[in-house]
């Protein structure tokens, strides 16, 4: 990343944030982050059950996850069905693409056909498909765990969805600063999945991840990024980070 922030000694900051002193303070202000993924995109589609259908729901999930096995939607990169752990029966579906055709063919796939054709009976609300549209900005994706192929969870129990509101003249410094946390994920060994994700055209990012065991997911809310997001929340963002724990229904792995 040819004259950004994180080039040389860290003398090209964006304005109005001392991006790199947060990452100094961590120990950690790298040239360039190591292995940013390519531009890809994804969505993450909120699920608000009826009020009696949230049992319900999440058994359809697993039939989606049914849908995708095999040869299915090859263009579907990863997909996860998770069920927030809130008070209310709230579940959603994460996935990511590397192209644009990718995505259309798994809203007009079956599983997308199946939700659509049940959504009367099973949500609250139907989901604003183009809402939910994001940018990735950066990822880990651990191999899959050695004896998980046949494990709908793909070894993975638990995870975390973390929202947060850019000020409006720091969407460029939260996007770097959710960039250059990936070195510090990638010396997490009990994070194996990660995503740092922009929704286009709003001030909202997000972060996404999933751990084996519970006591990793402890492990990362205690761990530097979380340290640094919150340190810097009043510079940065609008308001607190909205952070929910998720249960992992079932996961596609490419």
């Amino acid at each position: 990343m040819s004259g950004g922030i994180w080039d040389g000694d860290c003398e090209n900051e964006g304005p109005g944030f001392d991006f790199c002193g947060a990452w100094k303070s961590l120990g950690q202000c790298a040239r360039e982050p190591a292995h940013l993924l390519r531009t890809t995109i994804g969505q993450l589609v909120p699920l608000k059950a009826k009020p009696d259908q949230g049992e319900a729901l999440g058994q359809f999930l697993l039939t989606g996850y049914g849908l995708l096995s095999g040869d299915q939607e090859p263009g579907t990169l990863q997909w996860f069905a998770l069920k927030y752990n809130t008070p209310e029966p709230n579940y959603a579906i994460f996935d990511t693409y590397a192209v644009e055709s990718g995505r259309q063919a798994h809203i007009t796939g079956e599983v997308a056909k199946a939700l659509f054709a049940n959504a009367d009976t099973l949500l609250a609300t139907v989901p604003d498909l183009p809402a939910t549209n994001y940018n990735l900005l950066a990822s880990k994706i651990k191999p899959k765990l050695a004896g998980v192929e046949s494990d709908a969870k793909k070894g993975l129990t638990v995870g975390l969805r973390v929202l947060v509101k850019a000020k409006p003249d720091q969407i460029s410094a939260v996007r770097e600063f959710l960039k250059g946390a990936l070195p510090l994920v990638e010396d997490e060994p009990e994070t194996p999945v990660w995503y740092a994700i922009e929704f286009p055209g709003t001030n909202v990012f997000g972060i996404v991840d999933f751990f084996a065991t519970q006591g990793g997911l402890d492990a990362h809310l205690k761990g530097k990024v979380a340290a640094a997001l919150f340190a810097n929340a009043d510079t940065l963002l609008e308001e607190a980070p909205e952070v929910i724990t998720t249960e992992v229904l079932a996961a596609k792995l490419l």
